[in-house]
């Protein structure tokens, strides 16, 4: 299965941000991002010591995309397209399924102002539409209720708790599994889609 999306890289504009491929300027930003325990304890990473893990994590995006599996958007305002504030998109995305799995991340200085919630209805409005995707799925932790109360806001629903699914930070974690799909999806905030 062919895709656009995967001749050039979509750029996503929304009212306030422009969703962009990640490049290799952004790896100090991307230290800045998961070196920062508020971000890492809510992620299934440990929290960053080095610049080197950051360019890892950098280059893990960019490979998936290569490989047709994945797409990952830099978020940035767009008055300061460079700064890389936050990531979202697909993790993983199996094409003969339809169905991709949604992660994303926000600097706390972002927190609380609808950032992430007008990203995501960007990039979910994409893979509905340019990507063709029938299911979308999130995994959170459960005790992580903001990202309960987005994904909520976002129309997903709630499947049930996936009992010591991952084992992270020196402990198995349970991950609450949400899903969306594209029948259930409501009109959301409209993005303009464009090649970079």
């Amino acid at each position: 299965m062919q895709h656009g999306v995967f001749d050039l890289f979509p750029r996503i504009e929304t009212p306030r941000l422009l969703l962009r491929k990640m490049r290799n300027n952004d790896v100090d930003a991307l230290y800045t991002l998961f070196s920062d325990l508020r971000v890492s304890r809510h992620y299934d990473l440990a929290t960053f010591q080095s610049r080197d893990e950051a360019k890892q994590l950098l280059e893990s995006f960019l490979q998936r995309y290569a490989r047709r599996i994945g797409l990952r958007w830099a978020i940035t305002y767009k008055d300061a397209p460079d700064a890389l504030i936050g990531t979202c998109g697909y993790n993983i995305w199996f094409q003969e399924a339809r169905r991709a799995v949604l992660g994303y991340d926000l600097h706390p200085a972002h927190w609380r102002q609808g950032i992430m919630s007008e990203a995501l209805s960007a990039v979910l409005d994409i893979g509905f539409s340019s990507m063709q995707l029938h299911r979308i799925e999130a995994l959170t932790f459960p005790e992580n209720t903001a990202s309960r109360r987005l994904l909520d806001r976002l129309g997903f629903a709630e499947e049930g708790v996936l009992r010591d699914y991952q084992y992270l930070h020196g402990h198995y974690q349970s991950m609450a599994m949400y899903a969306l799909l594209a029948q259930d999806q409501s009109p959301k905030l409209g993005a303009a889609l464009n090649a970079s």
